[in-house]
């Protein structure tokens, strides 16, 4: 009798834990016409947005850094939607960063050869880099390849132009 007792109790518990599922009791701003989130996008028309992409001699800090790359004696550091950062590795003991490559909204980077494959926020661009004149040459851009930028928080709707780009998100809060 006591094994059918515990039984019961087990089961009774294991029950009332599964009631609650599929609810977030982390939730901070529960609206009753959807999620309220603490970023807003930051946008910029399409045409500007597609001349942006540049070579910054001025080197930049690293703040909100990504994924790494190596090519050659050079490492590319992302910056999260921002860019890349260009260190010169020539001597390993003393990493020197050298300058920024501007592309917003990136995330990711891939090399093949000479060629630089770059997300730019929904676009996939293609790019040479000639490291000793500072110039980028973009080979190709593919527009509308990706989503836009989710934000922070998570997917989310936002109700922009259509020839505007989410290149970013601020905090609100």
């Amino acid at each position: 009798m006591k094994k059918h007792f515990l039984c019961f109790g087990i089961i009774c518990v294991l029950i009332t834990s599964c009631i609650g599922w599929g609810l977030d009791d982390d939730v901070v701003n529960e609206d009753p016409f959807g999620p309220t989130f603490n970023y807003q996008p930051v946008t910029m028309n399409r045409a500007e947005f597609e001349t942006t992409t540049s070579v910054e001699s001025t080197p930049r800090t690293i703040i909100n850094s990504g994924k790494i790359y190596v090519k050659g004696n050079y490492i590319y550091v992302n910056e999260v939607n921002k860019g890349f950062h260009i260190i010169n590795n020539t001597d390993p003991t003393n990493p020197v960063n050298i300058g920024f490559i501007q592309v917003l909204g990136s995330s990711d980077l891939s090399i093949k050869e000479n060629v630089f494959y770059v997300n730019n926020a929904t676009d996939l661009l293609a790019f040479t880099l000639d490291e000793s004149t500072e110039t980028i040459t973009i080979t190709k851009r593919l527009e509308n390849v990706f989503p836009q930028i989710w934000t922070p928080e998570g997917p989310g709707f936002y109700d922009i132009a259509d020839n505007e780009v989410i290149i970013d998100w601020e905090f609100i809060n």
